[in-house]
């Protein structure tokens, strides 16, 4: 839920403002699919978004199993711009060759170390080109950039159309997709695009599945939880409400705890749609569901403490979850741009002049 974030620099403190919208139909060919208790829907209008924090991933490899600002800030208003998601991060480690296939003894092929960068992500497609086999992997990830009205007919910028088809271009291979989107205009243009850049000849067919709308972690509404946030004072809003629970501080009132609801999800949408998917499936969701699900893959070595310095989830990025043919999971934190992390305090310092600040 937000491709573009609003920020509010005020008193010292940075604000997003959340994205919200409702349910939509798709236009074009499309299945619906749902856990038995998963979104209500009576609640699916209430969706939102986020903006950014850091931490330092610990080594290169991802194989896992199950600051104050400157005073002299100024108030008002601030948007970052569409095209300026954070800076690269490169990685350091090669790339190894992948396993083949299982041993015959019938054990698990050995698991292909992925480099990542320093925020803790690797690219979509290392992940892609390093897979078995007889391994499958959902990357559910943000939609691309947005336009600024935030409805459930947001339709992609210029520059978030071009960020999923060259995405979709360092995928590129014979290979079928399946599509699974939260069915809002911006999740199936998003889906939509990085088939075109893979070169698929004609518009997939897309995948409504209602759990990834975004409330999934949620007990109570996106405008509810907004208030809960600023009644604990917190001038992030729920989006800094967001980054103290994936962090570990519990909010039993308002939100589930992380891993046991990750879990579920990966339970009850992953592993119980995953015979009705092709081998490789790309889900479009929103960043305030997309988020958590890094933070919890990643154990939380990622680098999405916004409130700490406001990093959040970047477009196009999110976590693979790769499958045996044991049903085992591992996941592994993944951005489809140059990074994984949008960082909002670089930008305003850039935009503001402080050109020689270095995080």
């Amino acid at each position: 839920m937000r491709a573009f974030t609003l920020a509010i620099f005020t008193a010292g403190a940075f604000v997003a403002c959340n994205d919200s919208g409702t349910s939509s139909t798709d236009t074009q060919s499309t299945e619906i699919e749902s856990s038995a208790d998963g979104l209500d829907i009576s609640d699916s209008d209430k969706l939102f978004g986020g903006s950014s924090a850091q931490d330092s991933p610990e080594g290169p490899v991802a194989t896992t199993s199950s600051s104050a600002l400157p005073a002299s800030f100024s108030s008002g208003q601030y948007d970052p711009p569409h095209d300026s998601p954070a800076e690269s991060s490169s990685s350091v480690e090669p790339f190894p060759e992948s396993s083949s296939s299982a041993e015959s003894s019938g054990s698990a092929p050995a698991v292909t170390e992925i480099p990542l960068d320093k925020d803790g992500f690797a690219t979509v497609a290392d992940v892609y080109r390093s897979l078995a086999p007889s391994e499958k992997a959902v990357f559910i990830i943000r939609h691309s950039e947005r336009e600024d009205a935030v409805t459930i007919e947001t339709e992609l910028t210029a520059n978030g159309v071009k960020m999923a088809q060259d995405l979709g271009a360092t995928l590129k291979s014979d290979e079928e997709f399946s599509y699974i989107t939260s069915g809002f205009v911006r999740t199936n243009e998003t889906a939509n695009n990085i088939s075109k850049g893979r070169g698929e000849a004609n518009l997939p067919k897309l995948i409504t599945n209602y759990d990834i709308t975004g409330n999934w972690f949620l007990k109570i509404s996106a405008d509810s939880l907004a208030q809960y946030a600023s009644k604990l004072g917190m001038q992030g809003s729920s989006v800094e409400l967001m980054a103290h629970w994936a962090y570990g501080e519990p909010y039993p009132d308002a939100l589930y705890e992380l891993e046991p609801r990750a879990q579920e999800f990966m339970e009850k949408v992953i592993l119980k749609n995953l015979p009705k998917w092709k081998r490789v499936s790309i889900m479009v969701s929103h960043d305030i569901f997309v988020m958590p699900l890094a933070v919890f893959g990643s154990e939380g070595k990622v680098a999405l403490k916004y409130h700490e310095d406001y990093h959040w989830i970047n477009y196009i990025a999110g976590l693979a979850v790769i499958i045996d043919a044991q049903n085992n999971l591992r996941y592994v934190p993944v951005k489809g741009a140059d990074s994984g992390v949008i960082d909002y305090l670089a930008i305003y310092m850039a935009e503001h002049g402080y050109g020689g600040y270095k995080k």
